[in-house]
């Protein structure tokens, strides 16, 4: 699966650690992404972050609101953090999205491309989770998540011309692009395929 699944991110200047972070789960039945952007940057925004990854690795079978209840638990000693996670399954080619804060969430067809999200206020404080989105997705579909230190108008944008490119190399040039300098900035890209794909 490495050309299926991408990453990159970018610490804010000076900083050791990057307080965005994005993982992804591979279950035989269900694929879970998550991006996290803690509050503020540094080791606090960090922890913040990773804490919720670490929560969503305990709760893999879960639905997805109750994924987030889980992290709200987590993080109430931490700054907090806005937070996507995405579910696959990968039987029904169904993507189940719940998004709070200002991940920026987006997914790219042949000639077409979706926005999803968001709740209102941030885990760790309080939230008002809606329904979670629910999208069927064909062979071939891209799934783009953001951070806000990612310019959305023209990173998520390029997306849509890029499509020969694998996950990772759509990830490098995402952040490498459009990343502002002065802040934290995550990519996360999934590419799905049905099963039995070789495309």
């Amino acid at each position: 699966m490495a050309m299926t699944f991408g990453y990159a991110q970018q610490a804010y200047r000076g900083d050791p650690v990057c307080g965005d972070v994005g993982i992804w789960w591979e279950g035989p039945h269900r694929y879970v992404l998550a991006l996290a952007d803690g509050l503020g940057h540094g080791a606090p925004a960090h922890h913040a972050a990773s804490a919720a990854m670490q929560c969503i690795a305990g709760h893999l079978d879960a639905s997805c609101a109750a994924m987030f209840a889980a992290c709200n638990e987590r993080l109430l000693d931490t700054r907090g953090a806005v937070l996507a996670i995405a579910i696959i399954d990968r039987d029904s080619n169904l993507l189940t999205l719940g998004v709070i804060g200002n991940i920026r969430v987006r997914v790219f067809g042949v000639n077409s491309a979706v926005r999803l999200g968001a709740g209102r206020g941030f885990v760790g404080a309080g939230y008002a989770l809606p329904a979670p989105d629910q999208l069927r997705l064909d062979d071939g579909d891209r799934l783009v998540m953001v951070t806000d230190g990612v310019d959305e108008s023209d990173g998520v944008r390029a997306c849509m011309e890029r499509n020969d490119e694998t996950s990772q190399q759509l990830a490098d040039d995402v952040l490498q692009g459009w990343a502002n300098q002065n802040d934290d900035a995550a990519v996360l890209v999934y590419r799905h395929r049905h099963r039995g794909s070789v495309r």
